[in-house]
Parts: C-alpha cells; structure tokens; sequence
C-alpha cells in the first residue's frame, strides 16, 4: 500500500493532547517534553496525521526533533527562522531551495508562504526522503500551484557522485562530516548550481541549508562556479557546528556581499546587500 494512502489520524484523547500543547504553555520546555512522552504512550507504533501551516502533515513523535517540535508547538518551532522566511519569500514566482530537507517540515511552511514560484528540496537519507515525499503528496494543491521538485540526494562538490554520510540515531543529525563510531550509507550527490539548473532556476530567492556542517562542502564549490544571478537572496543557514568547517563558510558569505541580519548560537539569516 501507497504509505500516503494510509491513515494515521489521532484519537480524540490524542487530538486533545496535541491541542492542548500546540495552543497553551504545555508546549513550551519541559512541558512539551512531557506531552511527547505522553503522546509516545498513547501511540507508541506510528507517526500522527495532523494539520499543520494550513496543510496535511504525516509526523513522527520519536528520532527526529524537527517532527516533534512541529507536531507538538509548529507556532513555537523555529520562529525567528520562519520571520526570516515571511519578509523575504515572494508570493509569486520565487524559488526556494531546501538542503536537508529533513520530512520537509520548512518546507511545508515556505510552501504555504507560496502562490507560485519554484520549491526544490534535497533530502539524502532514504527513509527521511519518503517522510518528505509523502508530506507533499498528502498535500496536492502544492504541486497544483508550484514547481515542485524532490530530490533523494546530498548535495555539495562540483561534479555528481556519490558521498559517504553518517546516520545517526536522530535523523536530524546526519551529516557528510561523518564522526567515530556512526553508521554511515553511500548516498548520491550532487552540486548545489545542477539542483538549480535541474529545476529550470533563472535566479533563488532564499535558500536553507542545514547539513550538520558540511555547509562550506556546498557554498564554497557554488560561489565558485555559479553566475551571480542564481546567488540566493536571502539564506538561512545553521551555524552551530561550524567547528565542522574546513573552511569559514561565514567569512565566504562576506566577502560576496553578505550582511548577517540574525545570528544566535544555532543559525544564522543573511541578505545580499545590493
């Protein structure tokens, strides 16, 4: 059976429960920590379907922070990143690229900032990408009103390839900068100028990029090598492991006309300064 043909739909008690979490201090700390856990014994098996910025989403309560945040405290979760988005994503006929898709939770939520545009986003770990996928298939208009296009690969070099990447208990934290000890699977690989070119892009709006810092394995080869007109716009971008880089990906944004609008101890949102 098609896996978005399946239905996950929450019991009343578990409907209250997200409720109560998503709409009052319940969801915020360590109250949330105990609604997850809650919600874990309740429904120990299976991901939850729930609404989610004006859509469908199918999300997992265990392995990966990101569908956690997002089922239990979606205003909460990632709300100066998602402010970023809002001022600078147009409506109509922009692009936006998502590097490490994740289940496509900000995609999902750019994607509702979207009337018409472009939405490319890559996502490598196998199960991940069918998370990703299916949140977009249980959400048709999307692909009625966008280019879409999904891609099961790592992104980052000058050449296609493949990329050894490791894979860690919670899937947020897969990353190119493989660490001792962690499982680690082959993976396609592609430069971030061929996603562009693959999805038709004349320019990029804004760009996110989380890849557990392997961020300058991507910036650097696409600076290099793309045209000024496909420079993102606007970039979101995690920062907490740039002791990862093997090279300054913040001092590369700088030099080509970067201002940094917003930095905290995990992210950081820039604006090419024209």
């Amino acid at each position: 059976m098609d896996e978005s043909a399946r239905n996950y739909r929450p019991s009343l008690l578990l409907s209250a429960l997200i409720g109560l979490s998503r709409h009052t201090f319940f969801g915020r700390g360590a109250m949330r920590k105990l609604m997850a856990r809650s919600v874990r014994a309740l429904n120990p098996d299976h991901p939850l379907d729930v609404s989610l910025y004006g859509g469908q989403a199918r999300l997992h309560h265990t392995g990966n922070n990101s569908e956690i945040k997002a089922l239990l405290s979606p205003k909460r979760y990632a709300r100066e990143e998602y402010a970023f988005c809002r001022d600078h994503m147009p409506r109509e006929d922009g692009v936006f690229l998502d590097i490490g898709g994740n289940a496509g939770v900000f995609s999902l939520f750019v994607a509702s900032l979207m009337q018409s545009g472009t939405l490319i986003s890559a996502e490598p770990q196998p199960a991940m990408f069918d998370r990703l996928q299916t949140n977009f298939t249980l959400n048709p208009d999307l692909a009625e009103r966008l280019s879409v296009h999904l891609h099961q690969t790592a992104v980052g070099g000058d050449t296609p390839g493949t990329l050894t990447i490791s894979t860690p208990e919670c899937a947020g934290q897969a990353s190119a900068r493989v660490q001792a000890g962690d499982p680690t699977i082959e993976v396609p690989v592609v430069p971030m100028l061929d996603l562009l070119q693959q999805g038709g892009a004349k320019k990029l709006d804004l760009l996110k990029i989380d890849v557990e810092g392997f961020e300058d394995g991507i910036l650097f080869p696409f600076f290099e090598t793309a045209p000024k007109s496909l420079y993102p716009q606007a970039i979101v971008m995690e920062a907490c492991h740039s002791h990862r880089w093997e090279r300054d990906c913040e001092a590369l944004l700088l030099e080509h006309g970067y201002k940094i609008v917003h930095k905290d101890r995990t992210n950081m949102m820039l604006v090419l300064d024209t």
